[in-house]
């Protein structure tokens, strides 16, 4: 997961860079509205932490500036409440807005709950599993994933609110052939799953099927 950060209070910014990276996050800082534009627009990432008070250029200025030329979403941070400033917050192009003084536990879970929903990326320990664009890996180094065990996983993460059954796995990943071994083949698919990632990735249901234990 990576993030932009933009937040004058260099305490502030030393404090949610550290806790976010602590959860295997990578967090570049800058500290005004000018320096860091031109990062933005060459780097990809994964969201934009946006104070509103900041030096040299106010944040409406840097919402028209982004307009159109990025897709990173923008969370807000800043210490005004007042329902005026939140919907402006909305109208330029915040996907969220969090007031300070907030709990980094809170600003974490706003963050991973934005892209699991709308992104299909999950992150978990040291692991990022973005479904949209089949790309899996443990801390910064891809995890190869075959076509068939990508089609079970996604089929699982697709219907993450319910133990999805084998037979449907069977049957939605490689219909053709299954009357012929196919609950073997799972088996061998789950464990090799299991393998590449951690042993619990999937909880299973004795005798019926799977779920993402997360």
């Amino acid at each position: 997961m990576k993030i932009l950060l933009i937040e004058d209070n260099k305490e502030i910014s030393k404090n949610i860079k550290e806790y976010l990276e602590l959860d295997w996050a990578i967090v570049d800082c800058f500290f005004d509205g000018v320096s860091w534009l031109d990062n933005a627009m060459q780097k990809k990432y994964d969201i934009i932490l946006l104070d509103l008070m900041l030096p040299w250029i106010d944040w409406l200025t840097i919402s028209r500036k982004l307009n159109g030329r990025i897709e990173t979403p923008i969370i807000i941070i800043t210490a005004k409440e007042d329902i005026e400033t939140k919907l402006k917050g909305f109208d330029y192009w915040a996907v969220d807005y969090i007031v300070k003084p907030f709990d980094l536990r809170e600003l974490d879970a706003r963050i991973k709950v934005f892209l699991y929903k709308n992104h299909s990326i999950l992150y978990f320990w040291e692991y990022t599993l973005d479904f949209n664009n089949r790309v899996f890996k443990k801390w910064e180094n891809d995890i190869l994933v075959w076509k068939t065990e990508f089609q079970i996983l996604n089929y699982i993460f697709q219907n993450r609110s319910r133990v999805v059954s084998r037979w449907e796995i069977i049957e939605d990943v490689w219909w053709e052939d299954a009357l012929f071994d196919s609950d073997s083949k799972l088996d061998v698919y789950i464990s090799n799953i299991r393998s590449k990632f951690w042993k619990d990735i999937l909880k299973t249901s004795k005798w019926y099927g799977y779920k993402f234990n997360f």
